[in-house]
């Protein structure tokens, strides 16, 4: 197969350089990236981009030449961004052909979004942090809202997102608020200090995401901080919003960065938002405090893993967890660091079961009305190994994937470090 080189490798080409957004230099990319996957096809099972576009491809002689732009659209609308196909590709960098197809879609997306404008009501449901806030003060009639009949078909027919799709429910009593009610932690802990930053889900949501790992790192003599100025920004990549991206990353590099020079490190309980400061921060910024806070970032399974590694890690469990289906997320897996949640849960359970299969959501394109058919099929697999497992406990990293398998399933999953709080004899809800 014989494919023409990059004018420039995607590697090269950042968000503020000219050649980002030229609408000829991305499609000249998307047809020669389009040639390489048109022959290989490994992609094909993974997501709905790579049928709809073998299936544009297959529908004319000319093959790649022959897609028009608004077939490659297309293909753009069904990428949700949850990388499996650059660790499943073999001519990513440093391979000479340079394909890295979710940096391209990405980068399509912000041109699609910037000619054709983004719609209000999917502008809405990026501000997670703004709708955090807000639910925060009156939680009972948002949760109700959430889970009235008559208020998600409103919701679907308003703001797009799908009747069925399983809301979060709110608390008043925040991460951030627990946090500020608790004793200060000793000056010089055993295992030293590190900063949580929360996330939307945990501060606002999944708050016993926030109390478990208190209580789990405590255990090995860590002393955990708080540090969550706002939204990672990673909703905002998913509608092309950068600019209020940059904002939200600046915001946060400059709450995390004087922890980050005390020596700290920052731990994520969620994978698109560790993701994102650890890879996304350092190309919106490209500045030495984003790069610091990058270097000092690890999801937060991954510090605690890495404490069990160095025998610093308090095994002394109370209760066995029993069998445990564990699916592990897409954007952890993004992350190169392995199954650190599955390592540690067997610490603690008698088997612990892989699900290593996507949830279909990644932000909040599964959520959408729209697309929730082919979300749907996406997951099946997922849905599919977990309800085979016969497991005591499902867990997983991902909030959006533990909303997907409580509606595809009804069984309710926890974040690992929840699981290992209770192995503890320890309840944070």
């Amino acid at each position: 197969m014989k494919v023409d080189p990059p004018e420039r490798p995607s590697t090269e080409v950042h968000y503020d350089d000219a050649d980002y957004l030229d609408a000829a230099a991305i499609e000249r990319e998307l047809r020669r990236v389009g040639e390489v996957c048109h022959q290989c096809r490994r992609c094909l099972p993974l997501c709905p981009s790579f049928p709809k576009l073998f299936d544009l491809v297959d529908a004319t002689d000319d093959e790649i030449a022959g897609v028009a732009m608004e077939g490659f659209d297309e293909v753009n609308e069904l990428c949700f961004h949850c990388k499996q196909c650059y660790n499943h590709c073999p001519y990513t960098p440093p391979h000479e052909w340079d394909v890295d197809f979710p940096a391209l879609m990405r980068r399509h997306q912000q041109l699609r979004a910037k000619r054709d404008g983004v719609p209000l009501a999917r502008k809405l449901t990026t501000k997670t942090d703004w709708i955090g806030k807000l639910a925060s003060l009156a939680p009972p009639l948002m949760n109700l809202a959430n889970t009235n009949r008559l208020s998600r078909v409103m919701m679907e027919k308003t703001v797009g997102i799908h009747r069925d799709w399983v809301q979060p429910s709110y608390t008043r009593d925040t991460v951030a608020r627990w946090h500020r009610r608790q004793a200060k932690a000793p000056a010089a802990p055993e295992n030293g200090h590190a900063v949580l930053f929360t996330t939307c889900s945990v501060n606002y949501s999944d708050t016993e995401v926030g109390r478990a790992a208190h209580a789990v790192l405590a255990k090995s003599g860590v002393a955990l901080d708080v540090a969550y100025a706002g939204c990672c920004g990673m909703p905002r990549t998913d509608v092309g919003d950068l600019d209020g991206a940059r904002k939200d990353a600046e915001r946060n590099i400059a709450e995390l960065l004087p922890h980050v020079d005390a020596g700290a490190l920052i731990v994520v309980p969620g994978p698109s938002c560790s993701l994102m400061l650890k890879q996304e921060y350092p190309k919106l910024l490209r500045t030495p405090e984003a790069d610091r806070v990058a270097a000092a970032t690890r999801d937060l399974m991954e510090f605690l893993y890495d404490l069990a590694r160095a025998k610093r890690m308090n095994r002394e469990f109370s209760t066995g967890l029993g069998r445990v289906a564990y699916h592990a997320p897409c954007h952890l897996r993004a992350q190169n660091i392995g199954f650190r949640s599955r390592d540690l849960l067997k610490l603690a359970s008698d088997e612990v079961v892989l699900v290593d299969a996507c949830s279909g959501v990644d932000g909040t394109w599964g959520m959408q009305a729209r697309f929730h058919d082919a979300s749907m099929q996406v997951a099946s697999k997922m849905l599919q190994s977990i309800e085979s497992s016969e497991a005591d406990h499902v867990a997983t990293d991902c909030p959006l994937s533990a909303l997907r398998i409580q509606e595809g399933t009804g069984r309710v999953a926890r974040h690992p470090i929840v699981l290992l709080a209770l192995a503890y004899g320890i309840d944070p809800s």
